[in-house]
């Protein structure tokens, strides 16, 4: 099956992606800036709120995931739950950047407010982008048509996760009346309204342009006799998919880590403003998005999925641990433009490979996935995208969890301009962005040869389905 031959089908199915771009986009550069900076909730708080949330994860993500695998109807496995989540999660943004004056002179209202929040956008996004990922897998089970559908999701994933804050933080968050637009509420307010107005439009796209491809699709066996517990358990029996979850799980407390602490590195470390940032967003990414995007047919004809996860992986760590150990030995340049193209090259190089390391990843799920149905008789795309899915944000929640004590630890005051921080918030903010950030990349490079997935090894597998397929 190969529903996804053209540009444009793909490109169809890979507009779902900007939910949850739109969420990194919220998280990576506003939600802890924002509750901490601007709101005042202390960093412990906020990032408690964000991790806790991740237990509401653990129950639903793999719920949902085994539910779509098991859905029947004319409607599919998969397109029933995405569709039904696209409002709430509209909403959902709206509540969490704009929380009512009745909670604002209350720690612990305001963070009632953002944990209540924050678990209703997530739940809402784990009805839409578990199925949407399996859908995914679905769509074809050619080796290197995975590839090409995974870039073309990761790449706009990429683009529009950037391009939103970049663009926010020229047109929404504007200096007025001498005051920068980062400390202003109501900018926070029009952004989480045009964040919900994104989610609704791309959706749309996505279902619309999927919908066709739902007859071509798998549906599970007659009758389906094992329970929801056994389904998620019996993934686990494979190795290759428990190397790739903890991969994830690793790469996602350093996705979160960057995340939450991103912008105020860029505002305190390196006190950079806002035209500075908002250049760091959009021109790194979309520089690294063109790379990938140009050299994929290139890259894939020379390395295997797995040979190119290990090499994302061990670049990620080495880049980590160069440049911000420099600035805190004072052996940059005094010049400042040259320091900031420093910046920009050392982001380009982090994005660059973290695009090629997402890629490989989920195309190699794709490929696990095809693993598992020929070891158990049944498609569990669903499971298995929904415990990766979980892994990463797990951790994801985690890295909120550090990084937001961690604010209180090295003493980033709330209110605090840039200039003003002491020389301890500063060793602590380089530190944990340079060699912290290498020494976690290393359980990653670790488990990325633990891995056995080469193209051969897949194609014996598909050979064992379609012989499996004959005699069935």
């Amino acid at each position: 099956m190969n529903a996804t031959g053209n540009r444009l089908s793909r490109l169809f199915y890979a507009s779902g992606v900007v939910n949850y771009a739109l969420k990194d986009a919220a998280f990576g550069a506003f939600v802890l800036f924002y509750y901490k900076q601007v709101l005042g909730l202390s960093g412990t708080l906020t990032g408690l709120a964000i991790a806790l949330s991740i237990l509401f994860d653990a129950v639903t993500d793999p719920l949902v995931g085994a539910w779509s695998d098991r859905l029947r109807g004319p409607w599919g496995r998969r397109h029933p739950l995405m569709l039904a989540s696209v409002l709430p999660l509209a909403l959902c943004f709206i509540a969490m950047f704009s929380p009512p004056d009745g909670v604002l002179h209350s720690q612990a209202l305001l963070f009632s407010w953002l944990l209540g929040s924050v678990i209703a956008l997530r739940t809402a996004l784990t009805f839409f982008m578990v199925p949407y990922l399996a859908l995914g897998a679905e769509l074809s089970d050619d080796y290197h048509e995975r590839t090409r559908l995974a870039g073309v999701r990761t790449n706009l994933g990429w683009f529009v996760g950037v391009l939103v804050p970049s663009t926010s933080l020229i047109l929404i968050f504007q200096e007025s009346q001498g005051t920068d637009g980062r400390f202003i509420v109501d900018n926070y307010h029009s952004y989480g309204l045009l964040s919900a107005v994104g989610v609704a439009l791309f959706s749309a796209i996505c279902i619309r342009g999927t919908w066709g491809y739902i007859s071509q699709l798998g549906s599970p066996k007659e009758p389906v006799d094992s329970n929801l517990v056994r389904d998620i358990l019996t993934t686990f029996r494979n190795a290759n998919f428990r190397f790739l979850v903890i991969l994830d799980t690793a790469i996602g407390g350093v996705a979160g880590i960057i995340g939450a602490l991103l912008m105020v590195t860029y505002t305190y470390f390196w006190q950079l403003d806002t035209a500075e940032i908002s250049l760091l967003f959009a021109g790194p990414p979309l520089i690294a998005v063109l790379l990938v995007t140009s050299s994929a047919s290139a890259v894939n004809r020379l390395l295997e999925k797995q040979q190119l996860l290990r090499l994302s992986c061990i670049v990620t760590a080495v880049n980590a641990a160069w440049l911000t150990p420099l600035k805190l030995w004072g052996a940059l340049p005094e010049a400042d433009n040259l320091v900031f193209v420093l910046v920009f090259l050392n982001y380009a190089i982090h994005v660059t490979f973290v695009i090629l390391r997402t890629v490989s990843n989920h195309a190699l799920l794709a490929d696990v996935a095809d693993e598992q149905a020929l070891a158990s008789g049944q498609r569990q795309e669903g499971v298995m995208f929904a415990a990766a899915f979980f892994a990463a944000k797990f951790v994801s929640g985690f890295g909120y969890l550090v990084a937001g004590p961690y604010l209180d630890l090295i003493g980033l005051e709330s209110h605090m301009l840039p200039g003003e921080a002491p020389e301890s918030t500063i060793w602590g903010l380089g530190l944990m962005m340079g060699p912290g950030i290498a020494l976690l990349m290393l359980i990653p490079v670790w488990m990325s040869y633990r891995l056995d997935l080469s193209l051969a090894r897949h194609k014996q597998v598909r050979e064992a389905l379609a012989d499996q397929r004959a005699g069935a």
